[in-house]
């Protein structure tokens, strides 16, 4: 009977300890998918995080500041509506929306070394005046034209924006528009002072696709602006 006892006892200790086991692998096992929750919940909070800072893009009044991977600090030092100014080049109108005067400061590698390609030297900043404008071809003839390509600051710097395609602004190269089309969201980059008052705009040559029409050829103008 002894020995039956003493079987029968380590037969219920073992049983005791493999529940203890299988009890505390269980609280492990809940307490690692407590501590995976947790830290999913955080990881998903850092992505909103994230997403919310990298979603701030605009720059509404002057003094506004945001840090954008692609550039660097970019801050609004003036801002002006210019939707008043027009200009038509034979059946091309363009519409100006507004004009920012920006600088960016903590210059990304990246954009410090299209600064150096574009401008040479050993930049640590970069103003530019952002003029925002909408083009319509008000007549009956698909057209082609080239954007603004020569701007003039108040001082009377020439400046050569053909670098606005070389950092893919929409600024056009070679924009074709059909008949009574409308074209939205145009940029300009003009490099100016921080204190920029005003500049010139020099609008290129419209062509009609029929070249044998009088009017083929319209001469481009240019405009004055504030900034």
């Amino acid at each position: 009977m002894k020995k039956y006892g003493v079987l029968f006892f380590a037969l219920l200790l073992c049983f005791i300890l493999t529940a203890c086991g299988n009890s505390l692998s269980n609280a492990n096992t809940k307490e690692q998918e407590k501590d995976t929750k947790a830290t999913e919940s955080e990881n998903d909070n850092s992505n909103n995080n994230t997403q919310e800072d990298s979603g701030k893009k605009t720059l509404d009044k002057v003094g506004d500041s945001l840090y954008d991977l692609n550039t660097g600090t970019v801050t609004l030092n003036a801002m002006k509506d210019i939707s008043n100014k027009k200009l038509i080049i034979g059946d091309l109108k363009v519409n100006f929306l507004n004009a920012k005067v920006i600088t960016i400061t903590n210059l990304s590698d990246a954009f410090k070394a299209e600064l150096i390609e574009n401008f040479g030297g050993d930049p640590k900043e970069f103003t530019y005046a952002q003029i925002l404008y909408k083009t319509e071809n008000t007549g009956n003839d698909e057209i082609s034209w080239r954007g603004f390509r020569t701007a003039v600051t108040s001082d009377g710097q020439q400046m050569d924006l053909n670098f606005n395609l070389i950092m893919g602004l929409p600024n056009p190269s070679s924009i074709k528009m059909m008949a009574k089309s409308k074209m939205d969201d145009n940029m300009d980059w003009i490099p100016v002072n921080k204190d920029e008052k005003s500049i010139r705009l020099k609008g290129e040559n419209v062509l009609k696709r029929d070249n044998s029409k009088d009017d083929a050829i319209v001469y481009g103008k240019e405009i004055k602006m504030d900034l």
